[in-house]
């Protein structure tokens, strides 16, 4: 297992950095927005690469449909929860780093502390 397979470790190394990547910009963004941003995103992408990796190593039919199976759940859950979340701290009104203008905020548009959650039932 020492031996080094070009197929199999690139996106095995690509898939890390990606992940890497996402840790530091974690750490390094100024609000959840961005942080959000750069761990669904890039977590996402580094998984593609690992399971890339581990799936061209592969020989079983099986592992190799749960590796599937697991991958395609993650593209389809995590850009998903990212919006939820985001979507939940802009009508809490978390305020979002800006390095510009707001034009949501100019607009109106944007929700201020303590204002009560839109509904969307139509009996009120």
């Amino acid at each position: 297992m020492n031996d080094f397979s070009p197929l199999r470790d690139i996106p095995i190394l690509i898939g890390s950095f990606f992940v890497l990547t996402a840790a530091i910009g974690v750490l390094r963004f100024p609000d959840l927005y961005t942080r959000l941003h750069a761990s669904s995103k890039l977590v996402t992408l580094g998984s593609a690469g690992i399971f890339l990796g581990a799936a061209l190593e592969l020989t079983e039919a099986a592992a190799f449909t749960r590796l599937a199976a697991t991958l395609l759940f993650l593209f389809l859950t995590t850009p998903l929860s990212a919006y939820l979340i985001a979507q939940a701290a802009y009508l809490r009104a978390l305020p979002p780093h800006l390095s510009g203008p707001d034009e949501w905020n100019q607009l109106g548009r944007h929700p201020q502390p303590g204002d009560e959650p839109p509904r969307d039932d139509p009996a009120d």
